[in-house]
């Protein structure tokens, strides 16, 4: 490769091309959403992120329903809680299992207050069954979450965390069943969220970066490995636009359950 000009637009240029190669090469490898495998992990990214943008966004429970963690949550009937973000955190079957809640000046409080808690910092377990025509999964998810801006009459919330998960997923076709076993991570940092009642009624900021992982075994048991890498980022309307190595996608965050909430032209919408 030449380049003409002087020294500092040539070093300026070979710079630029330093960086373009670089880039390409932190995506290359990765695979297109072309892949069948891809678009089923990226599927079940995005149900993950409606079902954390749904639990965060209902009204809180930890005012009218103890819940109790470990062993003797199980005990009093608590368990883990469900798929699909049904329920809004504190209720027994949100998947909380431990809560620390804060006043504005970081000072631990007892018990939930609507006016002056700041701060919740969650452990959540999700645990259960998804599942659409042809297929079906258990899935395991893992968060440690910490909800903002609280206090008073705020009308939005900013989740910040981490976690992790684990997928079993079955496609039953004609020719037998395939089974995918995907483990993963994820990232939320400052999702901005509105309260219940407010508008607009979706994230207004933020980002969600996933991971995953997984090896597919088809009906002959031949086994196939596959990464994925998703960034999401809102903007306050009912979709978010997700980055699947390197190919943009939307969410449709309004999706009913068992609907696939994907536009893009690997999955017929949009």
């Amino acid at each position: 490769m030449r380049f003409a000009g002087n020294s500092g637009t040539r070093a300026a240029l070979l710079l630029t091309a330093v960086l373009v190669l670089n880039a390409c090469d932190q995506t290359a490898g990765l695979d297109s959403l072309s892949d069948p495998v891809i678009r089923d992990m990226a599927l079940v990214s995005a149900d993950a992120t409606i079902e954390v943008i749904n639990t965060v966004k209902l009204p809180f429970s930890f005012g009218s329903i103890p819940l109790a963690a470990g062993a003797e949550a199980q005990a009093h009937g608590h368990g883990y809680g469900e798929t699909g973000g049904r329920h809004g955190l504190g209720h027994e079957r949100s998947g909380t299992v431990e809560k620390t809640f804060f006043d504005e000046a970081g000072i631990e409080q007892a018990a939930y207050d609507e006016l002056t808690t700041e701060t919740i910092h969650v452990i959540a377990i999700v645990e259960g069954q998804r599942g659409r025509e042809g297929w079906s999964a258990t899935v395991h998810r893992e968060r440690d979450m910490t909800i903002t801006g609280l206090a008073g009459e705020n009308t939005h919330r900013t989740l910040n965390g981490s976690g992790s998960s684990e997928i079993s997923r079955s496609r039953h076709t004609e020719d037998g069943d395939r089974t995918h076993e995907m483990t993963g991570s994820f990232t939320y940092t400052d999702v901005v969220i509105p309260v219940p009642g407010t508008e607009p009624r979706w994230p207004i900021s933020g980002t969600i970066t996933r991971t995953l992982n997984a090896i597919r075994t088809d009906a002959e048991g031949n086994e196939t490995t596959r990464e994925m890498e998703m960034t999401i980022t809102f903007d306050g309307d009912e979709t978010a636009t997700a980055v699947v190595n390197g190919e943009t996608v939307e969410i449709d965050l309004s999706t009913r359950e068992g609907r696939n909430p994907l536009r893009g032209r690997f999955f017929g919408r949009g």
